[in-house]
């Protein structure tokens, strides 16, 4: 892109924002909209947590998109170029994120790392800033698979990049929602997903797309509103104790076993009741 363009579009691009953010800064109503139920204090600690994800992103986001060319460049095989193909690889996207989305809650060295996410004590928009440092080597592996299906790294790409702004509105204080959930995730939806009661837990795990949770018996619809927040862990505000928090909570949990099976077990297997 030359660079006269580029600096249009920034330049569009703020005075897009710029007065829709001042906007909803002096709006009491709208503050409240975002903020939900908890503190601007809750919203600035997942606003932070967001720019340090944001800045290891600087440094891992180029290793995410490498790992997925190298594992593209090892398939022969190619989806053809056009929109029914860029709606394949977005419907292969989603069922790896639901697919992904489970692992995580079900793997502990993973959950140490999705665990940031579910921190937030109130649901608001901010949570969607709110991830885990290294939450990006997880993605890497879980992306690549679309490589076996023929996904193009163009195509990747691109389905990438829109699947991620949807899965930003998820979080939006808002029981709206397209349909009684048997196709179209929604933030009320979601908002399940956070819950920290027993009904809400391990449930909801889907993006865009709550089919996938219909599918494998993971839906749970929304009756009354959840506690937010980890079941039995910490939750800092600070970023750097976010990140560490679960890591410390892990290795407390496999310094108490006694042997070497039982570490590596607490490292890769979920007790049963840890969920309750």
């Amino acid at each position: 892109m030359a660079p006269p363009l580029r600096v249009g579009l920034l330049l569009a691009a703020a005075v897009s924002v710029v007065p829709a953010a001042v906007a909803l800064l002096v709006s009491p109503a709208a503050r409240a909209w975002l903020r939900g139920t908890g503190s601007v204090r809750q919203t600035l600690s997942n606003a932070s947590v967001g720019l340090v994800f944001l800045a290891s992103q600087m440094a891992l986001r180029g290793a995410l998109v490498g790992v997925f060319a190298g594992a593209a460049g090892l398939v022969p095989w190619k989806l053809p170029e056009g929109p029914p193909s860029a709606l394949l690889a977005f419907v292969l996207l989603d069922l790896v994120y639901y697919a992904q989305h489970r692992v995580e809650h079900a793997v502990p060295v993973l959950w140490a790392i999705h665990a940031v996410h579910h921190q937030s004590r109130d649901y608001n928009l901010s949570v969607s800033l709110r991830v885990g440092v290294l939450a990006s080597l997880s993605t890497a592996v879980f992306h690549a698979s679309l490589a076996l299906a023929g996904v193009t790294v163009t195509q990747y790409a691109v389905v990438a990049t829109v699947h991620a702004v949807l899965l930003f509105g998820l979080h939006a204080r808002t029981k709206i929602a397209f349909g009684p959930g048997r196709v179209f995730n929604a933030p009320v939806f979601h908002r399940v997903h956070h819950g920290a009661d027993r009904a809400y837990v391990d449930k909801n795990f889907g993006g865009v797309l709550l089919v996938f949770d219909r599918l494998f018996g993971t839906f749970a619809p929304y009756t009354t509103e959840p506690v937010f927040g980890v079941v039995g862990e910490e939750c800092p505000e600070l970023p750097l104790a976010a990140n560490a928090a679960p890591w410390v909570a892990l290795a407390e949990k496999v310094r108490r076993q006694p042997t070497l099976g039982g570490k590596l077990g607490a490292l890769l297997v979920r007790p049963p009741d840890a969920a309750e």
